[in-house]
């Protein structure tokens, strides 16, 4: 397989000129979300209830048996558990990017990465009601996130990056081996239990270190956590995520150049 220069740089501008057409994909993720609760007189803030009953049932529960106070456990769970809904939905919607939108992509000329962009963005609102539990917690259990809180713009950023590549290389795959829609359910339901999300990093030892050493999703889960807790992600953090996120890029992008012609044949 090979992607000369010239679909690598279509590639790049489908990229871009997905952005231009944010005014279709934000009104889409949008219609999304309300779709998703539909005749529920309280919509989307089934999520923030969601969230703030996990807070509550697992915090008192985790908290008391790992023996960490409740100022420290709750704000940590919180957050983590947040995160991770983000970066779960990112990866398990951008592999069916292509694929739920098979009759649109046979029939309507928009760039495919409009399919991306609407994703992250119905995600992104879902996370915006997540972040009032987040702020109830801050109140409740007086964590002041400043200054640190500063670097969350940068640190959104990567992660949205990343989520990009993820989609077109997922959602590339997936319209052609759609036992990958099987597998990456299963996968990132493991990967929860291995990630410090209700436990924490340094509870690690020993050998059990490489499930947050070499593990890619502690140090995004890390890189968004860090500001929302008012710290600033450790030096070793920003580099392994920008690494991850350059690797990624690198290889989503000549995969997708060479094969995503046949996308709308293979949908």
């Amino acid at each position: 397989m090979r992607a000369d220069g010239s679909n690598i740089l279509e590639v790049l501008r489908e990229v871009r000129d997905g952005w231009r057409w944010r005014e279709l994909w934000m009104t889409l993720g949008w219609r999304d979300v309300q779709s998703r609760h539909r005749r529920s007189r309280i919509g989307p803030f089934w999520n923030t209830l969601s969230l703030a009953f996990v807070a509550t049932c697992i915090g008192s529960l985790y908290g008391g048996i790992m023996g960490r106070p409740m100022s420290e456990y709750v704000p940590h769970l919180v957050t983590g558990y947040m995160i991770w809904a983000f970066l779960q939905a990112l990866v398990i919607e951008g592999k069916d990017s292509f694929v739920s939108n098979a009759a649109a992509i046979r029939e309507i000329a928009v760039p495919k990465t409009v399919y991306v962009y609407k994703a992250l963005w119905k995600n992104l609102i879902i996370l915006a009601f997540n972040s009032l539990v987040y702020v109830a917690a801050l109140a409740i259990f007086q964590v002041w996130p400043f200054p640190g809180i500063v670097l969350l713009l940068p640190a959104l950023a990567l992660v949205l990056l990343n989520g990009i590549w993820v989609a077109l290389l997922l959602g590339l795959i997936n319209v052609r081996y759609r036992d990958l829609g099987q597998l990456v359910p299963n996968a990132m339901r493991l990967a929860f239990f291995v990630t410090p999300i209700l436990w924490f990093p340094e509870d690690a030892t020993g050998i059990r270190t490489i499930f947050v050493d070499f593990n890619p999703f502690y140090y995004f889960i890390e890189v968004l956590r860090a500001p929302l807790l008012g710290q600033a992600p450790h030096s070793l953090i920003w580099f392994v995520t920008i690494a991850i996120t350059l690797l990624g890029w690198g290889i989503a992008v000549p995969i997708y150049a060479h094969w995503r012609r046949r996308i709308a044949f293979w949908v």
